[in-house]
């Protein structure tokens, strides 16, 4: 796993602005009888995709290990699912996809919500063969604005190209045709429509939660929240504008 490092700092606003998971992508996993054993949610960061398993997930088997090797991430994690560790559904430690320290076949289902695309993926198939049962699956998962053509979707695209340091939407997640490296046993994709209201103040927490984009405290990031500003006067509508996501579910097997 690349750049552990890239998010130092940006744990607040991440665990503040970033969006959720539609709930029915946590049926569709319960209803494949996928949450009913052990599950590992690779580079979890602050939690958001681990709080949806632990919302679906059932049986005396189930329970998470949440891995994230983000020391100021893992604090939000835990503090925003205390309640889960207490139960015993939730264990967090650090870790990386190449290295989660996971004793052998011992998860049914591993994870990786908005992150596969900072794993290498040779050493991460390794591991990920190393952790898993027998039949044992992998879901991958992206939440991304890009390719819906609302007219604030535009112009947040406007506004985050002119000031991002990389190119946003090559590694914001991994392309389809790249899929197979990390799920060489073959996958299957479901789309769910996640349309996400911001206030002004969460709209640019949300750009400072990116990692190619200035962080809170860069000199040029009030600037950037300046022009998400204006955007924001521009479009919106009942104190709030919407940024329409789709999530991107991959489920595959590695042989």
């Amino acid at each position: 796993m690349t750049h552990p490092d890239r998010f130092l700092g940006r744990a607040d606003v991440y665990a503040s602005a970033r969006p959720t998971y539609p709930p029915v992508l946590g049926g569709w996993l319960a209803g494949r009888d996928l949450l009913s054993g052990r599950v590992v949610d690779v580079g979890a960061g602050t939690g958001l995709f681990t709080g949806l398993l632990l919302a679906h997930g059932t049986g005396p088997a189930f329970s998470v290990d949440a891995v994230e090797p983000n020391p100021e991430m893992r604090g939000r994690l835990e503090a925003a699912l205390a309640q889960e560790i207490v139960a015993g559904r939730l264990r967090v430690q650090g870790g990386t996809s190449e290295a989660t320290s996971l004793a052998p076949a011992s998860v049914s289902l591993v994870t990786a919500a908005q992150a596969a695309h900072w794993f290498a993926p040779a050493p991460t198939v390794q591991e990920f063969r190393r952790v898993l049962v027998p039949g044992g699956r992998v879901l991958l998962v992206w939440n991304d604005w890009r390719g819906v053509d609302t007219r604030f979707n535009a112009a947040y695209h406007d506004v985050v190209t002119a000031f991002s340091r990389e190119d946003g939407e090559r590694i914001s997640r991994v392309p389809q045709q790249e899929l197979p490296h990390l799920l060489p046993g073959g996958f299957e994709e479901k789309t769910f429509d996640n349309p996400v209201r911001f206030t002004r103040e969460r709209l640019p927490a949300l750009a400072g939660s990116v990692s190619y984009l200035p962080a809170p405290g860069d000199p040029q990031f009030a600037a950037m929240a300046g022009e998400l500003d204006a955007a924001f006067a521009a479009h919106a509508s009942g104190g709030h504008v919407t940024l329409t996501y789709r999530t991107h579910a991959y489920l595959g097997r590695l042989d």
